[in-house]
């Protein structure tokens, strides 16, 4: 079949296509490894500055288990989902619950950020 001057990654040689993948992989990987410490270290620095300094280790032993301690039981439940309803699935229904989880969250927050209004 001739396709004239289009050319896909299934064209190149395997070497080449194999670096190609690799250094796709690697840029996508350094980007989401960025953003996420970019996050942590945000949300590290939010906590210490809005937390009493009498409460700050409390607060932040909180976070680090919350963080740290409940990934292993998220993904052990992830897991059984995934067993019965499949990955997708999975990742749909998990994906949906953290949106709504985000959006109740934040219209939270942002109800007891605005200043009261005066009649």
């Amino acid at each position: 079949m001739d396709r004239g001057d289009v050319h896909d990654l299934r064209d190149w040689p395997g070497g080449v296509r194999t670096i190609a993948s690799f250094l796709a992989i690697v840029g996508g990987a350094t980007d989401r490894g960025i953003a996420v410490t970019s996050q942590m270290t945000a949300t590290n620095t939010l906590i210490q500055n809005r937390v009493p300094d009498e409460l700050r280790s409390r607060v932040m032993a909180v976070y680090a288990t919350m963080m740290m301690g409940m990934q292993p039981i998220g993904s052990l439940i992830a897991g059984g989902v995934a067993k019965h309803a499949g990955a997708p699935r999975t990742l749909a229904a998990f994906g949906t619950l953290v949106l709504l989880g985000s959006l109740v969250f934040l219209f939270r927050v942002v109800r007891r950020l605005r200043p009261a209004q005066e009649p």
